[in-house]
């Protein structure tokens, strides 16, 4: 079960992400008189699908069907894409036969470039579309729930917040001038949407005010890199999950359900807490205070070498919660906040990894990664779970607008040269660059998945 929830978890998000991206290819390019013979959701062979010539079936279609204006729908074999075959476009299907033959009236091909562009940009707007719609739809429905606190509960060693000056017990007053009074608060003005070269911080520190300074450019290097500012707010409980049976926790006394009060005399606030204590004393004994029912117990867990112990450590917000509701301009404003400042931190990651200031490896991640990430979101319920998938698509509207062959930007590029030059660019120098394109996201995805399984 353990793996089985991961996977059906990227299941859902990339099935979900796919379909409203190639639909919106399909749709515009139906509405712009193209056909359109296949409609896939994976990649590789056909394993079932529909359509109006001979309904549903099973495996590979039979040889020389002629779909005409029909197309087949169907669910293919590796879970890590989809297309839509668009007759007389040079595509990942590479079927380039089309090129013996006179254009047809209902191909790509005779379609004039501002109509190939609405087709080949349809897909990320979906995707952009979808991701304004949750983010529209959440404060909406729910409102928007924040931890009304800006006390400082733990400061990650090492950190940039720990790097800036912030220390355990500070309560954040101010970022920019402008005062907080919930963690969301903290967070957003530390974050895109306020970033300057130096953020102003004010907190106060056992009755006196404080002046820190935060790197703009540092808060988004943390951001893209995955490290996060190592900064986490008072109010919460850390619990066991599982205990896994045999290990050093579980010999020790340790139970799921167990509430973490210190660890020897060091009072628990977070869970990354616990991690990095734990690898700090590896191959030692700690004592774990923990809250059982009623009772206060102490338990002496012999950390191995490697630093595991074999347990789940899970977090609850036990402190105050405050909402606010929004109306439906309000929250439509919102969302496009969201969406602008998300596309924003993804171009600053990417510029930060060509500029060499933030490892690939923590900024890019497959399949594998983005299983755990979507199982871990799911864990906290349907709106972190819908949170994160639009975030992904807006991701995937991203990276599809770059301009590299294979990608819907490459495309876009081919059309832009043919409106100046005013006439089509040869098939096979279109193939060519396609396979290239290809071959080169082919390579990508398999070095994305080894850092998946390496990391």
């Amino acid at each position: 079960m353990d793996f089985l929830s991961p996977f059906l978890s990227f299941i859902v998000v990339i099935g979900i992400l796919v379909f409203v991206h190639e639909l919106g290819h399909f749709l515009t390019a139906k509405w712009t008189g193209m056909r359109a013979d296949v409609f896939a959701i994976g990649m590789g062979p056909r394993l079932f699908g529909w359509n109006r010539r001979n309904g549903f079936t099973f495996g590979k279609l039979p040889e020389g069907l002629d779909l005409g204006n029909d197309t087949d729908y169907r669910i293919s074999a590796f879970p890590i894409g989809g297309y839509v075959r668009i007759l007389g476009m040079i595509d990942e299907s590479m079927d380039d036969s089309f090129t013996q033959r006179a254009p047809e009236s209902w191909e790509f091909r005779s379609k004039k470039n501002w109509q190939k562009a609405l087709v080949l940009v349809a897909g990320v707007v979906m995707n952009l579309l979808l991701a304004i719609g949750v983010f529209w739809a959440l404060p909406l429905i729910n409102g928007k729930q924040d931890m009304a606190t800006t006390t400082v509960a733990y400061v990650e060693p090492g950190s940039l917040a720990s790097l800036a000056g912030f220390r355990d017990g500070d309560r954040i007053l101010a970022v920019d001038g402008g005062a907080v009074s919930t963690w969301g608060e903290v967070t957003k003005g530390l974050g895109l949407e306020h970033q300057t070269a130096m953020h102003s911080v004010l907190v106060e520190r056992q009755g006196a005010r404080l002046e820190k300074s935060v790197s703009g450019r540092d808060v988004v290097r943390a951001l893209a890199s995955g490290e996060g500012l190592g900064i986490y707010p008072a109010g919460f409980d850390v619990q066991l999950g599982a205990v896994i049976s045999y290990g050093p926790a579980d010999k020790g006394g340790l139970q799921s359900g167990d509430r973490l009060l210190a660890m020897d005399s060091v009072p628990v606030r977070v869970p990354s807490q616990v991690q990095q204590y734990i690898r700090k004393h590896a191959g030692s004994t700690v004592i774990f205070h923990i809250a059982r029912g009623d009772s206060t117990l102490p338990c002496s867990v012999d950390v191995s070498r490697d630093s595991l112990i074999g347990i789940e450590l899970q977090a609850t917000y036990t402190g105050e919660m405050r909402t606010q509701t929004y109306g439906v301009g309000e929250a439509f404003s919102m969302a496009i906040g969201e969406v602008t400042s998300t596309v924003g931190l993804i171009g600053a990651s990417v510029a930060h990894v060509v500029r060499g200031d933030v490892e690939v490896r923590q900024s890019f991640g497959g399949p594998i990664r983005i299983a755990q990430m979507a199982s871990q979101s799911a864990e906290f319920g349907l709106e972190a779970f819908l949170r994160f998938m639009a975030l992904i698509s807006i991701s995937l509207a991203v990276m599809n607008l770059l301009p590299l062959p294979g990608l819907d930007g490459g495309h876009l590029v081919f059309v832009a040269i043919e409106s100046v030059i005013r006439r089509e660019i040869s098939p096979v120098v279109k193939m060519r660059f396609q396979q290239i394109g290809v071959a080169l996201l082919l390579a990508f995805m398999a070095f994305i998945f080894y850092l998946d399984l390496t990391r």
